[in-house]
């Protein structure tokens, strides 16, 4: 909700056009990234398709985002008139990396949190997919709080764009080989 006076500022996930007489910023972008075990044939390719992705079976936690990975996930597959297995499991984003990494299944994550590594497995980007981070606010509230949260989010942006648009996913060393030359 986004009420005059409130300092509720948020970041927020959004594949949705700007809202009705609301102020927007746009701070960055994440791809989506498909985590599976490395020695599976799809971990070769570098980049996959959603067709790729629906015959296979994915985890999701049910901590955090869980339940809108799940959504996107089950949107996805019925935009392709497939069924998918999607199974909750009751553990945190890095455990459920530990739970790909031992077979259970595949998940979706943001390209931020490619920075942690788990052995036995392969991160690839799904073509096309991306996490856009903006903020919605009414143009009533011109509040120093407000005006403090936006600058915050603008700098934390740019030290975002600058330490990840030198690395590239698929020239970081992982803990184990990386099944691409």
């Amino acid at each position: 909700m986004i009420a005059y006076g409130l300092c509720r500022v948020h970041l927020a996930r959004s594949s949705h056009g700007r809202e009705a007489d609301c102020n927007e910023a746009h701070f960055w972008s994440e791809r989506i990234l498909e985590v599976r075990l490395a020695d599976n044939p799809l971990a070769a390719c570098e980049e996959l398709a959603w067709h790729d992705l629906v015959v296979q079976d994915f985890i999701v936690s049910d901590a955090s985002l869980g339940r809108e990975v799940h959504e996107h996930i089950f949107r996805k597959a019925s935009r392709l008139r497939s069924h998918t297995g999607i199974q909750t499991q009751f553990v945190g984003r890095d455990n459920l990396l530990s739970l790909v990494a031992i077979g259970q299944g595949l998940t979706l994550i943001s390209e931020a949190m490619a920075v942690t590594r788990f052995p036995g497995t392969a991160y690839r980007p799904i073509s096309g997919e991306t996490l856009l981070f903006s903020t919605v606010w009414s143009p009533r509230n011109d509040t120093p709080a407000l005006r403090s949260r936006l600058s915050m989010a603008r700098k934390a942006a740019q030290i975002l764009t600058l330490s990840t648009s030198s690395s590239s996913l698929l020239a970081e060393p992982s803990q184990t080989l990386d099944p691409l030359p």
